[in-house]
């Protein structure tokens, strides 16, 4: 008969371990197997972060020039350098728009170049790393950037994570108020390999569109990932 035993345990740090070494199994002090999902222990970790475009009730003016999206000019980038792979878990993005005309297409992109990192081209704002374990002292690889108001160097946008389109078709032209907005929670992670980017849009076709994005995502060595 095979007996299986842990370290019976009500307090325990994290075990963190060399590839290939053994690791202990964790159980209660009565023998209860403790488990957790391997997100949240990432998390518990100091391996998850986020960050935001806008804040509280000021919002950012989507659209290249401040109504079409434009790829060059993007509300909001995560860039990845070399040796760093990044998990999306959570990529939500909220518009509005004061007074639309007819036919007013809203439209919300998110997509990533997985070829090359942000290069510093590109007039933006920093967008802080934030770890979603606060007391974990971890910083993020990633560089977060967003409302580029010039433009950066051409990305290519190789995969598309999510995508919302609307048009609105009203009586009268600029007497209704339009909310869209996008919530990408992938069931399986894309592996984001640096350098890279992943972007997110946002814009309309005639009125000015404001809008907020929140990106969460894990974040580890790229070799632990390796195939």
């Amino acid at each position: 008969m095979t007996v299986l035993k842990a370290k019976g345990q009500q307090t325990t740090a994290r075990q963190g371990v060399s590839e290939g070494m053994d690791v202990y199994l964790r159980a209660l002090r009565d023998g209860t197997m403790v488990s957790s999902d391997w997100r949240q222990a990432a998390i518990m970790g100091g391996f998850g972060f986020q960050i935001i475009c806008g804040a509280f009730s000021t919002g950012k003016v989507g659209g290249g020039n401040g109504t079409v999206i434009k790829n060059t000019e993007p509300e909001l980038v995560l860039s990845v350098p070399n040796g760093t792979c990044v998990l999306p878990m959570r990529i939500s993005v909220q518009v509005q728009t004061g007074a639309p005309t007819d036919a007013q297409e809203v439209e919300l992109l998110v997509a990533v170049d997985q070829d090359k990192a942000w290069d510093a081209v590109g007039a933006s704002t920093a967008a802080t790393c934030y770890n979603l374990n606060t007391l974990s002292a971890k910083a993020s690889a990633c560089t977060g950037r967003q409302a580029f108001t010039s433009s950066m160097t051409t990305p290519v946008l190789d995969l598309e994570l999510a995508r919302k389109v609307a048009q609105y078709d009203i009586v009268t032209a600029g007497t209704l108020g339009v909310i869209l907005d996008l919530v990408y929670e992938p069931l399986t992670l894309p592996i984001i390999n640096g350098p890279a980017m992943i972007i997110v849009y946002f814009g309309g076709a005639t009125a000015t569109v404001g809008g907020y994005a929140q990106m969460e995502w894990l974040e580890f060595p790229e070799n632990i990932f390796s195939v």
